[in-house]
């Protein structure tokens, strides 16, 4: 991939989505990426089901990625 799609791929993903940080101790990012993993989703995945499982409806943006992830 050359700079020119890395770019431009980065320039659509700050137009399109908003993003933070989240801080964890040690240990506990690599018993997500577990989680994870043993689920079959990635820990974007998992954090959002597990945000739509306690607020559901919350997040509009998992519509979104649930239908196309369906089609």
């Amino acid at each position: 991939m050359g700079k020119t799609s890395t770019a431009s791929k980065s320039a659509w993903n700050l137009r399109n989505y908003d993003s933070f940080l989240l801080h964890l101790k040690k240990g506990d990012r690599a018993r997500l990426k577990s989680a994870a993993e043993a689920e079959g989703v990635s820990v974007n995945r998992l954090i959002l089901d597990s945000i739509n499982l306690r607020f559901p409806g919350l997040l509009s943006s998992l519509d979104d990625t649930r239908k196309k992830a369906e089609t």
